[in-house]
């Protein structure tokens, strides 16, 4: 199941009336509903999920509560509204949490909804979200977003390097030394934050696997450069050696072991573009306003005096209710490119004999 599915949980809030005329605390007020709605949109993704869980306050111990109560809330109307189509959810139970600890309940409910063919999510168009229940005609929990463009690859060069006959060929990519991805926004509905992954598909003795590096924090402006290409362009760099350390950690590299990946002479040039392999691949990442939102108040660089951070939240419902959670969107979008001999060597890769210049991590 996709990251964007790690769930928020429901930790039961404790209220404390105080009387001033009274030595006596209160410590727990009538028990009041709680609505948690959370759901991203992911505009690449054929599946979309909506997790949506009621709570009360409880006499009893909270951790105990929360590690025996499923919290999910099952029965539910779900969908999403674009224009004059709607998206109808069907509900899924016990699917496994991450990640699994005893702190909470192992398992909860999901509304899914397809996304695919004719019902694929699409860049710039805005998408409501209507929660309803059948024995109450008047509950309603809703959002909206609007999903973000996605980005204009400029590097690594989504167009490639001419090559011989007229073929295009994977860009080389020297992440031993500074890297700058570049790319330019899209001229309406930008993301409002951004984040940068890069990926290593490999063998390993011909079992395939995967090496990641990032996220990067979110950022909106220039990070370590300066594009100098117009208001929407961004730049990114990547420092000597970073995204290369994490390949090799995830690798784990054994010198008995055997790696290889499938970008070589022969094939990393191809008449077709669309057939260039894609062992290396870099991707950003763009969030709509209220995701990017929940990043910035949720970030553990930002605190207030007395480290009490306030609950975010985009979602509509009830006035006698407390309503929390989060509904947004992102977009994604890659380049491929293939390593230099260096990369290629210090990640033990194709047996790539060892350069004549300097090389090392």
């Amino acid at each position: 199941m996709k990251a964007i599915l790690k769930l928020l949980f429901l930790l039961t809030p404790t209220f404390i009336l105080l009387n001033s005329c009274s030595t006596e605390v209160d410590l727990n007020a009538p028990k009041k509903d709680i609505w948690v709605v959370y759901g991203v949109l992911d505009q690449s993704d054929s599946v979309q999920y909506i997790r949506v869980s009621r709570g009360f306050l409880e006499e009893s111990d909270a951790l105990e509560f929360a590690r025996n109560t499923d919290l999910s809330e099952r029965g539910l109307q779900v969908k999403l509204i674009n224009g004059n189509r709607e998206f109808l959810a069907t509900e899924i139970d016990s699917v496994v949490k991450e990640p699994i600890d005893g702190v909470f309940f192992p398992y909860t409910a999901l509304y899914k909804i397809e996304t695919t063919g004719l019902n694929a999510l699409e860049t710039g168009e805005t998408y409501q979200l209507e929660i309803r229940r059948g024995d109450d005609p008047d509950f309603l929990l809703s959002s909206q977003t609007t999903i973000p463009s996605k980005v204009n690859f400029q590097s690594p060069n989504r167009n490639h390097r001419p090559g011989p006959g007229g073929s295009r060929c994977l860009v080389q990519v020297l992440l031993e030394n500074d890297f700058q991805v570049k790319f330019s926004l899209g001229n309406e509905f930008r993301a409002s934050g951004l984040e940068i992954r890069a990926f290593l598909s490999y063998e390993e003795n011909g079992i395939p696997k995967t090496a990641s590096f990032g996220p990067t924090s979110m950022f909106t402006s220039n990070v370590g450069c300066s594009n100098g290409t117009g208001a929407s362009a961004r730049c990114y760099e990547l420092r000597e050696g970073t995204v290369l350390r994490s390949f090799f950690s995830d690798m784990d590299i054994q010198s008995s072991n055997l790696y290889t990946y499938n970008i070589d002479d022969d094939n990393g040039c191809q008449n077709d573009p669309d057939d260039l392999p894609r062992a290396l691949r870099f991707e950003i990442t763009g969030m709509d306003a209220e995701v990017s939102a929940y990043r910035r108040v949720n970030s553990p660089n930002f605190t207030d005096f007395n480290t009490v951070r306030p609950n975010y939240t985009n979602i509509s419902g009830p006035d006698s209710d407390i309503n929390l959670g989060l509904f947004g969107s992102i977009s994604k979008e890659s380049a491929i490119a293939r390593l230099s001999p260096c990369g290629e060597y210090l990640l033990s890769l194709n047996g790539t004999p060892e350069p004549e210049d300097p090389c090392s991590l």
